[in-house]
């Protein structure tokens, strides 16, 4: 954190001053060394995985456009035939059901705020993306973008101001949350400032469509370039044009901030900074292997619903034309040769059994490996003790992922609180209780008169209340457990008030004849 020289100034969006050192003007011809779209070989290494996990959260349609990948011709089928094939099979997506499934887990209770988060940041939570969007919402979508992909990131930016901004004028723009995605991660270079590791260079892809001509568009790309040296943090975004060069587009400077205001959203399939395996990749695998295997299931069962007309000593009939006769009802066949025989023979099926078999495993394989229960599973002799194991190293893996959304979280709250000139941003907490099971209405009953009939500590049942989802998570147990108190005393001086002293006559009750 810095302090600020003004503290009329609360926060700068980068808009001033020129491009630092080692950015590249419009004259330079590029080159692959000072490209900016040049992907790092991080980027190179995670794009296959991260290709696959998009493809299939797209789902169906980006399935089948991809089919020379997930549904290869096979060897000796026709265009025709493999056409068919391809419109004949279906994409069952667990994969998203999966990754969406998770993250309900994980968002059943909504993210809470500690005390110390500030009142300021607090109402701003509301529209966290300046259009809007609850930071509650935004959270649920940036856990889900990084759990399917490995990694996402936050950015905190803040409104382009030109010059010094007095208070009042600040209390009219206030910063703002962007979801990054992996894939919009180019490149970026770290070094080691007094015993940590810090990022000095980020570079972003930003695509956006464009208007073209009255009614048209086209897409745009651009690059914005980030950089930190010492504590101060500038910016460019650069376009690399058509003749091969780079056309600078903005610069500016970020006063309010010491580091580049990007938050790491990490998983539990982190490799390294910005560097990651998706989570759900092996999922995703199975996925593909479900589909391919179905469309064979499909296929023969298709061959085997249609018989096929066999013939011996039996010539092919032709028209007048000498075309082939086509088989159907309003068509015959005619021999002269009383030994020929002309059927229908099918295939017996015996096959698809086994078929639908490897297809119940996968979807098995799926649900385990998903850590949700998408398909019914045959595990009757599995022990109790032995699901908890499963579940507790499934749930390890989510946990880390709802870990690493909140350390995200409480950075970027940092971020925010340096625009607005805040000493802390404070601290969130994200859900990491998976069982998902309320606490039973006689289980509570049961503690209640526990507490009621033979002073079992009230502190305790509130305590397990809380975990069994019946007290919500943000609920002060200090100061509930004072309130409940002071309740207890009020109602026992009521009652004192109300109730007749040893050898003073009850009152009588009106007699009302």
């Amino acid at each position: 954190m810095t302090a600020l020289a003004d503290p009329t100034i609360y926060g700068k969006e980068p808009g001033r001053g020129p491009l630092r050192a080692g950015g590249q003007p419009g004259t330079t011809v590029l080159t692959e060394a000072n490209r900016p779209s040049t992907r790092s070989r991080a980027v190179q290494r995670q794009a296959l995985g991260l290709g696959i996990v998009r493809d299939l959260e797209a789902g169906a349609e980006r399935v089948r456009e991809r089919a020379g990948t997930y549904l290869p011709q096979n060897p000796a089928e026709d265009g025709e035939n493999y056409a068919v094939r391809l419109e004949r099979s279906v994409f069952h997506n667990f994969f998203r059901r999966t990754a969406e499934g998770l993250t309900g887990l994980v968002f059943r209770v909504d993210p809470w705020m500690n005390e110390d988060v500030p009142a300021k940041i607090v109402e701003h939570w509301e529209a966290i993306d300046g259009a809007g969007q609850h930071g509650d919402v935004f959270c649920r979508a940036a856990f889900f973008d990084a759990f399917i992909a490995g990694h996402a990131a936050i950015f905190v930016e803040y409104p382009k101001v030109e010059g010094k901004q007095s208070l009042a004028q600040e209390r009219t723009r206030r910063p703002y949350w962007l979801l990054i995605h992996k894939d919009n991660i180019v490149s970026w270079r770290t070094a080691i400032q007094e015993g940590e590791e810090v990022l000095t260079q980020l570079v972003l892809e930003e695509r956006t469509m464009v208007p073209l001509g009255e009614f048209g568009e086209q897409e745009q790309i651009r690059y914005r370039i980030f950089r930190q040296d010492a504590g101060v943090v500038v910016f460019a975004l650069v376009e690399e044009n058509s003749a091969g060069r780079l056309d600078l587009i903005d610069t500016g400077d970020y006063p309010t901030q010491a580091r580049i205001p990007i938050a790491e959203i990490a998983t539990s399939g982190r490799v390294g900074l910005f560097e990651s395996i998706p989570p759900l990749l092996d999922l995703a695998y199975l996925n593909i292997a479900h589909y391919q295997q179905w469309s064979d299931y499909a296929t023969s069962i298709h061959k085997t619903c249609v018989p096929i007309l066999f013939g011996a000593g039996v010539s092919q009939p032709t028209n007048q034309a000498g075309q082939g006769v086509v088989v159907g009802a309003n068509s015959s066949i005619w021999s002269s040769d009383p030994a020929a025989t002309l059927a229908y023979t099918s295939h017996n099926g015996e096959a698809l059994d086994a078929c639908k078999r490897a297809l119940d495993e996968l979807k098995s394989d799926i649900g385990v490996l998903g850590l949700s229960m998408l398909t019914p599973q045959k595990r009757m002799a599995e022990t109790a003790e032995a699901k908890r194991i499963d579940k507790a190293t499934g749930d390890s893996s989510l946990a880390v992922a709802a870990r690493g959304l909140q350390d995200a979280v409480e950075m970027a709250l940092q971020f925010h609180a340096n625009y607005l000139g805040i000493p802390e941003g404070g601290q969130v907490e994200i859900n990491r209780d998976f069982e998902g099971v309320a606490m039973e209405s006689s289980v509570m009953i049961a503690y209640g008169q526990l507490v009621r009939d033979a002073g079992f500590p009230a502190r305790m049942v509130l305590e397990m209340l809380q975990r069994g989802g019946r007290l919500p998570p943000n609920v002060d147990l200090d100061e509930l457990e004072l309130e409940m108190a002071a309740e207890m005393a009020a109602q026992a001086t009521i009652n004192a008030a109300v109730t007749p002293k040893a050898g003073e006559p009850e009152d009588e009750e009106p007699d009302t004849e």
